[in-house]
């Protein structure tokens, strides 16, 4: 057992156990979760799952009166648990060096699958060449591939709670599919065949996306989660800033097909990696794969968790369907819902609007070459580092103490948005009127622009947890399609916006001011939310 503990719950590990090539027993740690729960006493347990309940009666009748029953509480031996409060296969009692390896790989993950969508942008003109085709057909190829990560997790996030598949072969599975179609995209010969598969690979991708953090909140200590939360955030901005330069290289050394190719590779590594070292991190996968091994191994069906008990009594497409009918009945009655989705479906398209401006700014009016207007796109990254700083010492400075001293609302979130929420327009402005001075210039506003939507996503995320804790999973679809619904149209309109409002020497100065002013609009939604916050979810029959 010992020899198999590194690569216990991989993918690789998982086949090889189906096959009965490899073989773990679980007995050991039944009994010792038996004599962990023996120790701590069964009748300090109340709750039916852990115990069940056992009729004993005196047959005596007498001066006492009729037959009384007693009931007294037996602690279920089916049940499967962790072995006490120190299980070293719980993953918040793996040691730091597994849970850092396990945070990089799925920063991992998502940045080689979220990279998928802007890496395509530099070979835009030498697909339409190739196929003959105009803007607007060549950009369904970003902008369907951003609708695909937005309805991708409607399925695919709620099949990774699902106690008996859990988050690693949802994870591993899709990967290894997203890099199949990499093959089929490099080798393509119809510009339909490729948008089709532009789209299946951005839902294909979706999962590292949609619930990346939720792996995070599984490994890591509650009160640092903030803080990795954030570091994975980082990557999943840089990814897409990168992106564009691997892409230009290859467009440069090769040609577009190579975009893909490379693609292709770092996918099949990252997947080599995923299969032999990711270890399942939800712990009712876990517990289930432990009473699936007990099954096997003693021949008894009755080995159980509680989460599969849950999971066999609901209808899973029952549960999605659910999930969006709450969440349009959540857009549709909850104002702050609204207004955050709003906010953040704006920031979103505005990012994807970046893609069709650069060309026009940096080659256009600064004659960059290919490869130097993807280099423009570093300023995102040095907004994201100073964006991270500044929400780690909002977490630090503000936050941690109202934690401890118990006057944390989710209110205490909005000061930090208040602050940094002008950003938003003020990049926008500077980058559409700025474009004719030093290029140096548009490159500051992407800075003030991340450091506003980074902490605007790291706001909204929080602020909507810890207001709807019983619907987060619904909050959370209803903002990833409006974020997917702005972001994938943004660019199919955006090059016809700026060129049909472009005046001489400032070809996207009236088409940002058109964006500028949404966002100055949307300033007033954080000092809304302090204000009114707390009486709007008092009044919300959601929260309760």
């Amino acid at each position: 057992m010992s020899s198999y503990a590194t690569f216990k719950n991989t993918f690789l590990f998982d086949v090889l156990e189906r096959l009965n090539v490899v073989k773990i027993s679980e007995l050991d740690n039944k009994n010792t979760q038996d004599i962990e729960q023996d120790a701590a006493g069964v009748s300090s347990s109340d709750n039916e799952s852990d115990t069940i309940e056992k009729d004993s009666s005196s047959d005596s009748i007498g001066k006492n009166g009729p037959q009384q029953h007693n009931k007294e509480l037996v602690h279920d031996p089916y049940l499967v648990d962790w072995n006490g409060p120190n299980d070293p296969e719980n993953p918040q009692n793996w040691n730091n060096s597994r849970k850092y390896f396990t945070m990089f790989q799925i920063m991992l993950l998502t940045a080689v699958t979220y990279m998928g969508a802007s890496i395509y942008t530099p070979g835009e003109m030498e697909i339409r060449e190739e196929f003959g085709v105009g803007h607007v057909v060549a950009t369904l190829n970003l902008s369907l591939y951003v609708l695909g990560y937005g309805l991708g997790p409607l399925v695919l996030s709620p099949i990774t709670e699902i106690a008996k598949i859990g988050r690693q072969p949802v994870y591993i599975i899709t990967l290894f599919c997203f890099t199949i179609f990499q093959i089929g995209i490099a080798s393509v010969h119809s510009i339909g065949g490729m948008i089709v598969m532009r789209f299946i690979t951005g839902v294909l991708c979706s999962p590292a996306l949609a619930t990346g953090g939720a792996t995070i909140v599984d490994v890591m200590k509650m009160e640092i989660v903030p803080v990795f939360l954030g570091f994975w955030s980082v990557g999943a901005i840089v990814a897409p800033i990168v992106a564009p330069l691997l892409g230009a290289a290859m467009v440069v050394a090769k040609n577009w097909r190579w975009i893909f190719w490379l693609q292709t590779f770092m996918s099949a590594a990252t997947f080599a990696i995923l299969a032999l070292f990711f270890k399942e991190t939800s712990a009712s996968s876990i517990l289930s794969r432990r009473a699936s091994r007990l099954r096997k191994e003693t021949g008894d069906d009755r080995y159980y968790t509680k989460q599969e008990r849950i999971d066999a009594e609901n209808d899973f497409w029952k549960m999605i369907g659910n999930t969006l009918s709450t969440s349009v009945q959540i857009i549709v009655r909850e104002p702050i819902v609204l207004a955050f989705d709003l906010y953040c479906a704006l920031a979103y398209g505005s990012f994807y609007l970046f893609f069709e401006s650069f060309p026009i700014v940096f080659v256009g009016i600064y004659n960059f070459t290919l490869i130097e207007s993807t280099l423009a796109f570093m300023g995102f990254a040095v907004g994201g580092a100073i964006a991270f700083a500044i929400f780690l010492t909002y977490l630090v400075k503000v936050l941690a103490p109202k934690f401890q001293n118990g006057t944390f609302v989710p209110e205490s979130y909005m000061p930090l948005l208040m602050g940094v929420c002008w950003f938003f327009p003020l990049a926008i402005f500077l980058f559409g009127w700025a474009a004719s001075t030093h290029w140096i210039v548009p490159i500051i506003a992407e800075i003030f622009f991340v450091i506003c939507v980074f902490n605007l996503f790291q706001v909204t995320f929080s602020y909507l947890a810890f207001a709807f804790p019983k619907h987060t999973a619904a909050v959370f679809a209803g903002n990833g399609l409006f974020r997917a619904g702005f972001a994938c149209s943004m660019p199919l309109f955006g090059q016809a916006m700026y060129n049909n409002l472009a005046i001489d020497g400032y070809p996207v100065g009236w088409g940002s001011t058109i964006v500028g002013f949404l966002t100055i609009a949307l300033c007033a939604v954080p000092f809304a939310l302090y204000k009114y916050g707390a009486s709007l979810r008092k009044r919300s029959r959601f929260v309760q």
